[in-house]
This record gives structure tokens, C-alpha cells and sequence, in this order.
């Protein structure tokens, strides 16, 4: 299925402040139309500034070089994580689920991932998850101290790094329950 509209955002320029539009052409048409009355303004403080320009070019180009060397690593490592964080929570006979696409991943304190945020609201230990990360902290791993907020992997991290995090995620849920 193709979107009609689709935004992007600062990752497509590595964190450099830029937004990107696309879509299907009778849309994108509206931004040009030869009527000026019936054009859509397209306006923006960073538009065609050159150095996040030269970023996200930069960006995209390691992207695809070495046939998805990048998505490839990254994909690994969040399965990686993933996994883990299942298996200690298993093994720890905890309740807890993890959402994950791609390099991104969340980590729920309830019996399934939520479907919009009503639900998260309604089920999700906001204190436990927050005490969590603030542990995680204490013993070297950060994690972003706000409850329910996405962790990312990027591809400087490797397996150790992976390892580690759930070694110290492992240590930190096994303290806070007993």
C-alpha cells in the first residue's frame, strides 16, 4: 500500500534540522500550480539550506552503499535486543512486551503493545518503567528517563554494546523485583 502524503523528517539529513515532502503527483501538484490563488504554500525556515542539504546527501549516499550494509547491522541489533529483553523477561517470569521496528524499540510494562495511546495510558506501568530507566542510568546504560519513550540503535552500536545493555537491563529488573 502507497501512502498519498509522506513526511521525513531530521534522521534523512543524520539529526541535522531538515523535513522532507513527497506524494502522489496530483498532490505535490497543489504546491506548483500555475494558479497562484489555488497554490498550497510550502514554506519552511531551513528550506534548501545547504548544510543540512549536504547532510542528508551525505546520509542517503552511506545509506546505500554496500547494498544496505547499514539497515542490514541495524536490523540485526534491534532483533538482537529485541530477543533479549523477551528472554529476560521470561526468565524473570515478568510481564512486559517490546514493540520494535527496525532500530527502534519500546519496551511496554503490560500484556501486550498498545494500540494507541488511551490504551498505553490505561495499562502501561509508567512508574516502573521510569524507575527502570532511571537504574539503567545509575549502572551506565542510557536510557531516555522519560516513561515509554522509544530507544534507538544506531550504527555505531555493535553486538558488545547490545550484550551489554541487556546485561545491565537483566541486572536492574532483577534488583527491582525483590
Amino acid at each position: 500500500m502507497k501512502p498519498d502524503l509522506v513526511t521525513f523528517g531530521k534522521a534523512m539529513a543524520n539529526g541535522y534540522p531538515i523535513a522532507a515532502l513527497g506524494g502522489k503527483k496530483e498532490l505535490m501538484d497543489w504546491f506548483v500550480h500555475p494558479d497562484p490563488s489555488k497554490r498550497v504554500l510550502l514554506a519552511g525556515t531551513y528550506n534548501a539550506h545547504p548544510v543540512p542539504t549536504a547532510a542528508a546527501i551525505a546520509t542517503i549516499e552511506r545509506l546505500l552503499m554496500n547494498g544496505g550494509e547499514v539497515y542490514r547491522h541495524v536490523e540485526s541489533l534491534g532483533q538482537k535486543m529485541k530477543e533479549g529483553l523477551e528472554e529476560i523477561f521470561r526468565a524473570l517470569g515478568f510481564q512486559g512486551v517490546v514493540a520494535r521496528q527496525g532500530s527502534a524499540f519500546c519496551i511496554y510494562f503490560m500484556d501486550h503493545c498498545p494500540r494507541d495511546w488511551h490504551d498505553l495510558a490505561s495499562h502501561h506501568d509508567f512508574g516502573f518503567d521510569e524507575e527502570l530507566r532511571k537504574n539503567l542510568i545509575k549502572l551506565g546504560t542510557y536510557f531516555f528517563p522519560v516513561a515509554a519513550k522509544q530507544c534507538s540503535i544506531s550504527f555505531a552500536h555493535t553486538t558488545e554494546d547490545i550484550d551489554a545493555t541487556l546485561e545491565q537491563t537483566h541486572k536492574a529488573l532483577s534488583e527491582m523485583l525483590i
